[in-house]
């Protein structure tokens, strides 16, 4: 599951239970208001425009906490999708914390197991390989792993996105024997569970093959790679530079 299809998914779960919970009580904001917003920030996000959609998120968090108070799930939400945005406009001291923040809230609140546990973990261990620190990433996509083998399946495309994170971050450390069966796995959970020509399966396909290029295989990727261009020749892609990437996109 490409990466932005992620945040975008949690998001606006998300900005549904802020609505729904808070109804009239959001204060100067009422609920059309902050779901207004919220498709405002999203739109820019889709549009590639981080930049813009950043005062909207620190909004919407200032929001969320004003309304819920510094402990509560909607504010670990929105404090893990601001961390995202500072992610992507190349901001990473400004992203740490806020996932810290996110995560800590998350597990006092919804437990250690928790599915928005591992899907901030995962996001967190993006971080971490961007910013060159494999150790800490690893760790975090081995704990997001064993949640979501726990509480879907080991054969849910959820579970396949951190496989796929954790085979492409074994890949960048060139630990290829590890990588290449968690990118196997991967593609087969995603062709089998959403279908052959999902963006997902696009982006299964592209990380595979660059693995096969890199171990010296390009005749085997060049299929691989000819099936991923036909799929995106047939889905919306939203930005070029960002067709490989770490499961939840290569990033």
């Amino acid at each position: 599951m490409p990466f932005r299809s992620t945040i975008w998914n949690g998001f606006l779960t998300g900005t549904i239970l802020l609505v729904v919970l808070a109804g009239t009580a959001l204060g100067e904001h009422d609920g059309s208001d902050i779901l207004e917003m919220s498709k405002q920030m999203v739109d820019l996000e889709r549009a590639g425009d981080y930049a813009a959609a950043l005062p909207l998120a620190e909004h919407a968090l200032s929001s969320s906490e004003q309304t819920f108070g510094p402990e509560h799930p909607t504010v670990a939400l929105y404090a893990e999708h601001l961390a995202n945005l500072h992610h992507m406009t190349g901001a990473p001291g400004k992203a740490e914390p806020l996932f810290l923040r996110a995560l800590g809230i998350q597990e006092r609140l919804l437990g250690t197991e928790s599915p928005a546990v591992a899907t901030t973990l995962n996001h967190m261990a993006r971080l971490y390989m961007t910013t060159k620190r494999p150790a800490k990433a690893e760790s975090l996509l081995r704990r997001a792993l064993r949640i979501r083998e726990k509480t879907l399946s080991p054969d849910h495309p959820a579970t396949a996105t951190i496989l796929g994170n954790l085979g492409v971050l074994y890949e960048s450390e060139r630990q290829y024997a590890k990588a290449e069966p968690l990118l196997q796995r991967t593609l087969a959970i995603h062709e089998k569970a959403l279908g052959p020509t999902d963006p997902s399966v696009a982006t299964a396909l592209e990380n595979y093959a660059h693995l096969l290029r890199k171990t010296n295989r390009a005749d085997q990727a060049l299929p691989l790679e000819a099936r991923a261009k036909a799929i995106r020749m047939n889905v919306p892609v939203i930005r070029q530079d960002q067709l490989r990437k770490p499961e939840e996109e290569r990033k």
